[in-house]
């Protein structure tokens, strides 16, 4: 990755590739803020060296070889060490704005995309695309993040789509997408670009069967997930009913599956990001088919660019509800 910023007395781009030891560029479905980090050398002593200024809340932009904006965002965190002649440097896109800043709104019968550009107007940050829509939310988020209110927009636009929503950022300006669409354009395979893949399996923690009851322990029902229970026979819990508690959505918390994990070293391709999806090809780890893209890290150091991605086995979106989510950021 090409790191570049903005001279302050041209304007001009500043390349930054003589002196960048090594870059860091990565996001998750958890951590929206995608994250740049990079060193470089910076020795006043030596005048071969060219001299880069650089601070807190100033731009940084980060392009692929081919001259593509993959990164635009602040520096929020600069380290220098004068032993070692580096500089560490950590920045955030945008979304890191939206993560951090809280504000309290009232909605009646509001489109999900006014919400983004109310939301955002207030907290200084460009919209981009988002996707068009025909169903009026309402709703109250009193000291919420700027993310959280409009994930709480996306998250009831979801109930009646069916569609899973990310919010993520494109230069400096915040789109909303369909979570997990496929990348067309990658496969990892284990013939062509994946250097190692752990994949692990668990029932550990399973519950296939709950037995519900009233507040007295008398048996109301059961709730089954009867392939679970061939496969792997059954372990069950008990649900106590409360009235003040929607009963399904208790007993479908409590119901558990295998867990799966799995992580893929890779060479790297800038497309491959959280929020989307990828096909793999790998009978040694028994991953073959479309899987989701819950976090990836990629590094570039000595013209080499790797990847490392963690995978998930669902297509799961970072749901906000007003009623239920009091506190807290993403």
């Amino acid at each position: 990755m090409i790191i570049k910023y903005k001279s302050s007395d041209t304007g001009a781009d500043v390349d930054m590739s003589t002196v960048v030891q090594k870059v860091e560029w990565s996001g998750s479905r958890i951590q929206v803020a995608r994250v740049l980090e990079f060193s470089y050398v910076q020795d006043g002593r030596d005048a071969l060296i060219p001299v880069h200024s650089l601070d807190c809340g100033q731009t940084i932009y980060g392009y692929d070889e081919d001259g593509q904006l993959q990164f635009q965002g602040n520096i929020y965190s600069v380290e220098r060490n004068t032993e070692n002649s580096l500089v560490s440097v950590r920045c955030y896109d945008n979304l890191f704005i939206l993560c951090k800043s809280k504000t309290t709104k009232k909605f009646v019968n509001v489109l999900a995309e006014d919400i983004v550009k109310g939301v955002c107007a207030e907290l200084g940050v460009k919209v981009g695309t988002l996707p068009k829509t025909d169903k009026k939310i309402s709703y109250i988020a009193a000291e919420k993040t700027g993310y959280q209110i409009i994930m709480m927009a996306y998250t009831q636009l979801s109930k009646s789509t069916g569609k899973k929503y990310q919010m993520l950022m494109k230069g400096d300006s915040l789109d909303v997408i369909e979570k997990g669409s496929l990348i067309e354009s990658f496969e990892a395979s284990q013939y062509v670009n994946t250097n190692n893949s752990t994949y692990r399996e668990s029932i550990e923690n399973m519950v296939n069967s709950v037995r519900i009851t009233d507040e007295q322990g008398n048996l109301v029902g059961y709730q089954q997930n009867t392939d679970d229970i061939k496969k792997y026979s059954m372990i069950q819990d008990v649900y106590k009913t409360n009235p003040k508690v929607n009963t399904q959505e208790a007993v479908k918390a409590l119901l558990k599956g295998p867990e799966r994990t799995g992580v893929l070293e890779l060479l790297g391709d800038y497309a491959v990001k959280s929020s989307y999806s990828i096909k793999i090809s790998d009978s040694i780890a028994n991953l073959t088919g479309q899987f989701w893209v819950k976090s990836d890290h990629h590094s570039f150091s000595d013209g080499v660019h790797t990847m490392k991605v963690e995978l998930e086995f669902e297509n799961l979106m970072d749901e906000q509800d007003p009623d239920k989510n009091k506190e807290g950021g993403s």
